[in-house]
């Protein structure tokens, strides 16, 4: 009769992990997410006010080239929501950050308002995301005229994440946008350095 022999000394192949292995890989893997979320955090906030600003760019370099092409005002407003077409004023508590319109005042009122029977509205802004406040220095809206001007002399836009304190701990948390008289736009950390002097 043969009997088999077990040799002690080659223990078998294990395959997986212990509990204990597979303990310490959760416990690296929450401090490396736990050191990556602030960072995260930044990156998603700064990149909803970097979009912010592209969205209000864009929509007043179409409000501009609209006014030229159409040889008629275009007002670019803030409104209540994403189907009001009522003018509102800045002096909300976020100010653009509730969505705009952009339309061609057809009627050529004073005023500068929306009129569903005449004016035609180009394009329509909803609330971004993520954004506290788009705060504005001085004028309510925006109107350019046919020659490409801007009704009111040069303004700052401010726009800032949700949050966060802009203005002291967090500056990344905003950016600024300078519009001139003669519409030209540029993109600068905080709109109160646009200067008061710029034309």
């Amino acid at each position: 009769m043969r009997t088999t022999r077990f040799d002690l000394r080659q223990p078998h192949l294990q395959r997986g992990l212990t509990a204990i292995e597979l303990l310490v890989a959760l416990v690296i893997l929450a401090i490396l997410l736990g050191i990556a979320s602030p960072s995260m955090s930044r990156f998603i906030s700064q990149w909803r006010v970097s979009n912010t600003v592209n969205a209000l760019t864009g929509s007043l370099r179409v409000a501009r080239t609209e006014a030229i092409a159409r040889a008629r005002p275009v007002v670019v407003c803030r409104v209540a929501n994403s189907t009001s077409t009522t003018c509102l004023s800045t002096a909300g508590t976020n100010g653009f950050a509730s969505g705009w319109i952009v339309f061609a005042n057809n009627d050529t009122d004073d005023n500068n308002d929306f009129a569903t029977a005449t004016d035609e509205i180009l394009l329509r802004q909803d609330a971004q995301s993520g954004i506290a406040n788009i705060r504005l220095n001085t004028a309510g809206r925006f109107v350019f005229y046919p020659n490409g001007l801007l009704k009111d002399n040069a303004n700052g836009i401010n726009v800032d994440a949700s949050s966060f304190i802009s203005t002291s701990a967090t500056p990344w948390a905003r950016k600024g946008l300078c519009i001139t008289k003669p519409g030209r736009v540029r993109s600068i950390a905080d709109a109160g350095d646009c200067g008061t002097g710029e034309k």
